[in-house]
């Protein structure tokens, strides 16, 4: 098995909930968002000028996570799914979940718009669900992520019953042009009546996708280990 993996950033800090993680972000995503800050999450080929795919076992993977162990369990981190649309990618998570330390925070980041086939295989993997839902209004949805919100809506009610609330942690994005005081009061109502949890407002950053991103350079410890 094979993790189509797009980056690997280590030692991270304040971003991923808490303690010290490391991002693991993966290529595909169902959603077609205007603001993406990945877009090139959606490119068949390398996204980056002679930079090959990141293509690793689980087992691979671990290896790489293993390096920051001490910091995992000092801090209560651990390491984070995200994308592009990680779940898209759930078996392979499930095995790098069953190869990790159990005392690693396992947190994912997600949309939550797949098939509920993709978000089975890690319901009893994941500790922390970190769920952007955009909007609740579904014209609004519809019309910022280019796909409807049935998905979404349908996995909330399938997980509430599986997860405990205190697993969520529910994103609601001030969207320029497309959802204002109103709207984003309603979103965070409805996620209270759903889920009993309060919702974090925050802001993007307006990135239309039409803007160029510039060439990266990648670490000398996200090559591929040797096997």
């Amino acid at each position: 098995m094979i993790g189509d993996i797009m980056t690997i950033s280590r030692l991270r800090m304040g971003t991923d909930g808490e303690g010290i993680s490391t991002l693991v972000t993966f290529f595909d995503c169902p959603l077609h968002c205007k603001y993406c800050i990945n877009d090139f999450c959606h490119e068949a080929r390398t996204p980056y000028d002679n930079v090959p795919r990141g293509e690793y076992t689980p087992k691979e993977l671990v290896k790489i996570l293993e390096k920051d162990d001490i910091y995992y369990r000092m801090t209560g981190g651990g390491v984070v799914f995200g994308g592009g649309e990680p779940l898209l990618q759930s078996a392979f998570i499930h095995e790098v979940c069953k190869l990790s330390d159990p005392k690693w925070q396992k947190r994912i980041e997600t949309s939550l718009n797949v098939p509920w086939r993709c978000v089975e295989p890690v319901v009893d993997d994941i500790d922390e669900w970190i769920i952007d839902v955009k909007d609740m209004d579904s014209k609004i949805y519809e019309r910022y992520t280019g796909v409807d919100d049935r998905y979404l809506k349908d996995n909330i009610y399938r997980l509430k019953e599986l997860v405990d609330k205190s697993k969520f942690h529910i994103r609601v994005p001030r969207i320029p042009g497309f959802n204002d005081k109103e709207n984003i009061r309603y979103s965070v109502k409805r996620i209270k009546d759903m889920l009993g949890v309060e919702a974090e407002v925050f802001d993007y950053i307006n990135c239309p996708k039409s803007s160029k991103y510039e060439k990266v350079e990648i670490p000398d410890f996200l090559n591929r280990p040797n096997t």
